[in-house]
């Protein structure tokens, strides 16, 4: 694995690896870790709660040549699914949800956030291993080994670190070797929305569809009123009664 910085208590680990490639010194492929993060991010600038315990890790690596930042976004998703799937006695409703969000059944379990600067790359992984009372709609680890039998062990985040690294070297490996769409159709064999109807929020816009799919670039496929609309980022939204939903 790569070099790792543990950090006691940092901002972001995200923030972090940005300002360390922006400070322009000793730049390389780190993993950097917190036990604690003050100030965390997700995606579209959201606050991440971050529960000491839980994982949160930014790797910097060398931007690939053989893919851009939607193929990786894809990839990574898948990647991180396969690493939380190896704690659980049963991976079957460990589900991705576009563009990069992993769910248990119906609950949030974890989200991954890319940023590109330069010639690097930064993916940041957050996993909920131990619960998160403020969110409802969150689920760690730890909850879903105890419905299972309640004797499993929780992993640690330190623990859990060194196979998500290797599961995504493993996954870009993949994607470099094999194709992109061989990671897209890996993708969506763990999709619940496809043919469903669904609001894309964007901040503060919204559009409604059918999901259909993800294109070559890891763009969303919407179907409206007989077109394809391609999406490159938001977040999606289940709704089933096809009627426009608004959301604060």
């Amino acid at each position: 694995m790569k070099t790792v910085i543990r950090l006691k208590t940092i901002d972001s680990t995200h923030k972090f690896a940005l300002r360390w490639i922006e400070g322009g010194k000793d730049i390389s492929e780190y993993a950097i870790i917190a036990d604690r993060q003050t100030d965390s991010i997700g995606r579209c600038g959201r606050k991440w709660t971050s529960v000491p315990g839980n994982l949160f890790v930014s790797f910097i690596k060398t931007f690939p040549d053989y893919a851009d930042l939607g193929q990786l976004s894809i990839t990574t998703a898948c990647a991180v699914r396969e690493s939380i799937g190896h704690y659980l006695p049963d991976d079957s409703h460990l589900y991705l949800r576009w563009p990069n969000d992993i769910y248990y059944k119906k609950s949030k379990i974890s989200g991954i956030l890319l940023a590109a600067l330069g010639h690097w790359l930064v993916i940041s992984v957050g996993v909920n291993v131990n619960p998160v009372p403020s969110l409802s709609s969150a689920i760690s680890i730890g909850e879903v080994l105890k419905s299972f039998d309640g004797k499993s062990r929780v992993p640690t985040s330190r623990e859990m670190l060194p196979r998500v690294s290797a599961d995504i070297e493993k996954w870009f490996d993949n994607l470099k070797d094999l194709g992109f769409f061989y990671v897209r159709d890996h993708w969506l064999r763990y999709i619940n929305e496809i043919d469903c109807k669904i609001t894309i929020k964007n901040g503060r816009e919204s559009l409604c569809g059918v999901f259909s799919g993800i294109d070559e670039f890891g763009r969303l496929i919407l179907k409206k009123n007989d077109r394809s609309i391609f999406v490159s980022s938001g977040d999606v939204f289940i709704n089933e009664e096809g009627i426009t939903v608004q959301y604060e």
